[in-house]
């Protein structure tokens, strides 16, 4: 029988192994940190454990995801015409989701894992550039929007990703103006851009 997600039992076992997890990814990398580390460290019984989750990655995949989600959330009420126009509202939104989840930011924005949170991102903005470039009738096929949709997204991630690691004076709602300042400068460019073979 799976444990009900409301019971206040599951919530505080849940947050016992998450707030483990967090602990044990600030001082070494989650490939090698053991189910066993994690349970000791949560005070909990390995039968606890595999209850919730099947691996010390379940427990970052359900990070991940939940992250993702609220992500999403934000994006899919975006205007993107508007966003590719004026992308800081947007990426200020999407910055102050990431710095809430601000325990899990070695994880996510410094670890050798951070490139899943990334990709699972980067999809989301690919998604969104290729609304634009469709929507504004940018003369670019399908195939070479995804390329320059791609490196539009993996600007922004690295971006966000060297603020962090460098634990740079800008404040986030600099950063955002920035990248915004360069995303604008880089669309503008590409529409006048005609990719050949």
């Amino acid at each position: 029988m799976e444990p009900n997600a409301s019971d206040k039992r599951v919530i505080r076992t849940k947050n016992a192994i998450r707030k483990a997890f967090n602990e044990l990814v600030q001082k070494k990398e989650m490939s090698e940190i053991s189910v066993s580390e994690l349970t000791k460290a949560a005070r909990i019984t390995r039968s606890t454990f595999y209850m919730y989750y099947d691996s010390v990655s379940a427990v970052r995949d359900q990070i991940e995801n939940e992250i993702i989600a609220h992500i999403d959330r934000i994006m899919s009420e975006q205007d993107w015409a508007a966003c590719m126009e004026n992308p800081y509202p947007l990426l200020d939104a999407v910055g102050k989701e990431i710095t809430k989840y601000d325990e899990y930011n070695r994880y996510i924005l410094c670890s050798n894992n951070s490139g899943r949170l990334l990709d699972k991102m980067n999809a989301l903005v690919v998604i969104a550039v290729l609304e634009y470039i469709k929507e504004k009738q940018v003369a670019i096929d399908a195939a070479r929007a995804k390329y320059v949709a791609a490196f539009v997204s993996a600007g922004i991630g690295e971006c966000f990703k060297i603020w962090y690691n460098h634990k740079s004076t800008l404040t986030l709602e600099e950063l955002c103006r920035r990248i915004s300042q360069i995303v604008i400068k880089g669309l503008e460019v590409l529409k006048d851009i005609r990719f050949n073979d």
